[in-house]
C-alpha cells in the first residue's frame, strides 16, 4: 500500500522535472549556414537573407571607410582545408582570398554584418557564430551594433587558431545589440554559421502541464476521500 500511496507523487516530481527541462529539449538550436549551398561564387548582392524553420536572418557586406560604411557584395566560398582549416563561408567579393582580412596598421577595412533584429523580436536567445580559415596566427573580433551599416563597438573577446577554426562560441551580451559585425584581428577569416535558441513553444508544453493537473486532481481527490472517510 506505501508503493501506491507514494506513486502519484513519484509521478508528479517527473513532471515537474520535465517541465523544467522542457525548454532544452522543446527548443532545439537554429543554425543559418552562411553558404548553405556548398558552392563557390558571387552572391550578386551586397546581402543575403537566411530563413530556418520561418525564422530569419540578414547577412550584409560593408567596407568600413570615413562617413557612411559602403555596402560590399558577399562571395560563397567552398575549397579544400588549408593548413589544417576549414574554407567553406561567406566571405567579400575581391578582397584577398575572398575573405575578411586586416589593415597593415591593424585597422578594419571591411566586415560581415548580421540583422538579429527579426529573431531578437521572436525572443532567441544564447546566440553564438562560428568562423573559419583559422590558420595559426589568423583570428576574429565581434562588434555589437544598433545601427545597420555601422561596426560598433567591439566586444569582450578575440579567437585565433586551429582550436576555434569553425566551432561555435558565445556572442557577449547577446540581446543587447540589433546587429552582429565579423571582423579579422589578424589574417583572413571566413564566418561560417549563426546559430541560437527559440522560445519553446506552448503547445509542446501543454502535454506535461496537463500531466501536472491530472496527478495534482488526483492526489487532492484522494485527500478528500480519505478526509470523509475518517470522519
Amino acid at each position: 500500500m506505501k508503493r501506491n500511496r507514494f506513486f502519484p507523487k513519484a509521478i508528479l516530481l517527473a513532471a515537474v522535472g520535465a517541465l523544467l527541462t522542457s525548454s532544452s529539449a522543446f527548443a532545439a538550436l537554429v543554425t543559418w549556414e552562411l553558404n548553405p549551398g556548398n558552392i563557390t561564387g558571387n552572391v550578386g548582392s551586397s546581402s543575403r537573407l537566411y530563413t530556418v524553420s520561418g525564422s530569419s536572418i540578414t547577412a550584409r557586406g560593408y567596407d568600413n571607410v570615413a562617413g557612411p560604411d559602403t555596402a560590399h557584395d558577399l562571395y560563397y566560398k567552398f575549397e579544400n582545408p588549408v593548413g589544417g582549416a576549414t574554407e567553406i563561408g561567406l566571405g567579400l567579393v575581391g578582397t584577398p582570398s575572398n575573405e575578411l582580412n586586416i589593415n597593415p596598421d591593424g585597422s578594419v577595412p571591411h566586415y560581415l554584418q548580421l540583422d538579429l533584429r527579426s529573431i531578437l523580436s521572436q525572443g532567441f536567445t544564447n546566440g553564438e557564430i562560428s568562423v573559419a580559415s583559422l590558420q595559426n596566427g589568423e583570428g576574429y573580433r565581434l562588434f555589437g551594433s544598433n545601427a545597420q551599416g555601422t561596426l560598433g563597438s567591439q566586444l569582450a573577446g578575440t579567437w585565433s587558431g586551429l582550436a576555434f577554426d569553425n566551432k561555435f562560441v558565445s556572442v557577449p551580451n547577446f540581446g543587447s545589440f540589433q546587429f552582429l559585425s565579423v571582423a579579422a584581428i589578424s589574417g583572413r577569416v571566413l564566418p561560417v554559421a549563426f546559430q541560437a535558441t527559440p522560445v519553446p513553444e506552448m503547445n509542446a508544453l501543454f502535454p506535461i502541464v496537463g500531466l501536472i493537473v491530472a496527478v495534482s486532481s488526483t492526489q487532492i481527490l484522494r485527500r478528500r476521500r480519505a478526509a470523509r472517510t475518517a470522519s
